[in-house]
């Protein structure tokens, strides 16, 4: 499907491009990570575990998603209810088999992760992307659209992370992008390989998680950053969450949610798997409501 003609995205400094201008000081960031399908009914779960206990994380000034979290930080920014995140979540059609993941592509990742220059190893996964064979285009922004499709972008700060295909940059969509919005998300949720990079604006992105798997140094700027990790690793350590998050500086306040041993359990290994969804939900509703206290304490107090 070609894309209209739309405005490019903002680079940040890795891409080698402009770089990103994360603007004036902010008080509070909710970084929201990638993680499949599994990753989306924790982080959603967690949240309103949170607000079950009167945390609403939704007067954040900075929403930052990533591939599955850029579906849930659409979702909150744009206000939809809970039941319908969740009906999207649980009752979307199995997402398994729409592209192949096999040996070659398990090699070219973890060749592309270890370059020494993190833009080309990014490229080789992008320009793989290009050729593989996945679902249609169209097809694969309704599956994780459908509910956001022609909606405005929110008033509220939101940034979604994708990677330019062919250079390999890191670029960040926000309102000012011009970019549909689910056309925003579905670029940053393409799994290389698994699903088909998007047309902006005459390119084709990737997955934001090609980059990183928060990207949480984007809140910078920030004087308190909640972050959720339904994985919190990454090939290279300074890559991590728990490593962004300390660079922001010792003068923020952080805290890194990831699944504990019950929620990790009810993911189970394949992030795509549509049958754990409904468990992973009640295990991040389940956590977030235990860690309430702990999150009050850098979001509130």
């Amino acid at each position: 499907m070609n894309a209209p003609t739309l405005s490019l995205p903002t680079y940040w400094p890795s891409a080698g491009y402009t770089a990103y201008d994360p603007g004036p000081q902010r008080e509070r960031a909710l970084v929201l990570a990638g993680g499949g399908a599994a990753g989306i009914a924790w982080e959603s779960g967690y949240l309103l575990g949170l607000r079950d206990e009167g945390i609403d994380v939704r007067n954040a000034d900075t929403v930052i998603g990533t591939s599955a979290g850029s579906v849930v930080g659409a979702h909150l920014r744009l206000g939809l209810s809970d039941e319908t995140s969740l009906a999207m979540i649980t009752e979307t059609p199995s997402i398994q088999g729409m592209g192949r993941w096999g040996a070659a592509d398990a090699l070219r990742f973890a060749v592309a992760q270890a370059a020494p220059e993190a833009r080309f190893g990014r490229s080789v996964l992008g320009r793989a992307a290009l050729h593989a064979r996945t679902m249609p285009e169209d097809a694969w922004i309704h599956t994780v659209g459908a509910q956001i499709a022609g909606m405005p972008w929110p008033d509220q700060r939101l940034l979604i992370t994708a990677v330019d295909a062919v250079g390999g940059s890191s670029v960040v969509f926000t309102a000012d992008s011009e970019v549909p919005i689910e056309r925003a998300v579905a670029a940053s949720c393409t799994v290389p390989g698994l699903f088909p990079p998007v047309d902006v604006a005459g390119r084709r992105y990737v997955d934001g998680g090609v980059r990183s798997i928060a990207n949480a140094d984007l809140a910078v700027g920030h004087a308190r950053v909640l972050c959720l990790a339904p994985f919190p690793i990454a090939a290279h350590r300074k890559d991590w969450p728990a490593r962004q998050l300390r660079s922001l500086g010792p003068q923020v306040r952080t805290f890194l949610a990831a699944p504990h041993g019950p929620a990790r359990r009810a993911m189970g290994v394949n992030p795509f798997d549509m049958r754990r969804t409904r468990a992973s939900f009640a295990a991040g509703r389940n956590q977030g409501r235990a860690a309430a206290g702990r999150v009050r304490a850098i979001w509130v107090d």
